[in-house]
This record gives structure tokens, sequence and C-alpha cells, in this order.
């Protein structure tokens, strides 16, 4: 998927397991307190499990339609950012930025101009310091010599 709808999606995993924990402990609760008090209890229980029961199907629902607002906000952050990152490489970024160098200098903007050519000299200069980071594609890999014994 993308970046943010990945981390809204664990989050959202996450609350799921956290509140079926907490329906389970009130559910282990009201469970020991019928079997403590018997009789009294399993009134009390049975009167009140009705109204809570309700309110639990109404957090359900609230979540649920909640998580899927998150979702779709998620997912379109990642097509919009998807959308401004450039696909090729920083070659591509640093073309478009010789463009505005130049469209600045027609304009008379020298000072930006300026500024566009120590950005694209930046670029540049990670790209070329990233580079031997890079690992060869796997058809380029050489096997390595093995020594004679």
């Amino acid at each position: 998927m993308g970046k943010y709808s990945d981390r809204v999606k664990a989050d959202i995993a996450s609350d799921n397991v956290t509140r079926k924990f907490l329906y389970l402990t009130f559910a282990f609760i009201t469970l020991f307190v019928v079997f403590l008090l018997r009789g009294f209890a399993t009134v009390v229980a049975v009167l009140g499990l009705g109204p809570v029961l309700a309110l639990i199907g109404i957090i359900e629902i609230y979540c649920r339609i909640q998580n899927w607002r998150r979702l779709r906000a998620a997912e379109e952050a990642d097509a919009d950012l998807g959308k401004l990152m450039p696909k090729d490489s920083t070659k591509a970024l640093i073309h478009k930025l010789w463009s505005r160098v130049h469209q600045a200098e027609h304009e008379g903007e020298p000072f930006l101009a300026a500024d566009l050519r120590l950005a694209i000299a930046t670029l540049e200069r990670l790209d070329r310091e990233a580079a031997p980071a890079r690992r060869p594609a796997p058809g380029r890999l050489q096997p390595e010599p093995i020594q004679p014994i």
C-alpha cells in the first residue's frame, strides 16, 4: 500500500485488539460477580446487560465508521504523495529544477535561480554519495573467486 495507510491499518488493528480486550474484561467481571453474589447479581446482570450490549454495538459501529474514514484519508494522502514524488529518480527532479532555474532567470529572479542552483548542487552531491552505497543489480554480481587449497 503506502506509507500512511500501512500506519493507519496498524493503528486500527491495535485499537481493535484493545477494544476486544476491554469487552472480554467486562464479560469476565460480570461472570465473576454473578457467581459470587448469585441470585441478586444475576437479576442485575440480566437487566443491565441489554443496555450494555446496545452500547457495545453503538461503539463498534462508530469505531468502524471512524476507521473507514481514517483509512480513506490515509489512502488519499498516499495517492497525493505518490503524485508529488518523482517516479524515475533524483534525475527527473534535477531536470525539473533546471527548467525552473531557466524560468526564474527569464523572469528576472536571480536570487531564486541561485537558490535553485544550490538545491541542484546539493541533490547531485547527495546522489553521488549515495551511489556507492547502492547495491548492484543481481545480474551484475560477480562470483568471488575460490582460492585453491
